[in-house]
């Protein structure tokens, strides 16, 4: 849970907006890892697989792009 507190942080200095605009939700399945809501109502969200070896192997590898199923850093 500590996590979602510095996404709260990360997301309110990103988008230059109050914290009390950003709601945060838990999905048990860890399928979503975010979803933003537009003035007109759309949704756009992010789904993955719940584990972290794609944003740890951008963080390692950057500004170098890794190509998918290479196993360079994982």
């Amino acid at each position: 849970m500590m996590n979602k507190g510095l996404e709260v942080i990360e997301a309110r200095w990103l988008f230059s907006t109050s914290a009390d605009k950003i709601e945060v939700n838990i999905h048990p399945q860890s399928i979503i890892h975010s979803m933003v809501e537009y003035i007109d109502g759309c949704v756009i969200a992010q789904l993955g697989t719940p584990d972290m070896k794609a944003p740890i192997a951008y963080a390692l590898a950057y500004p170098e792009e890794l190509k998918p199923g290479s196993n360079r850093w994982i």
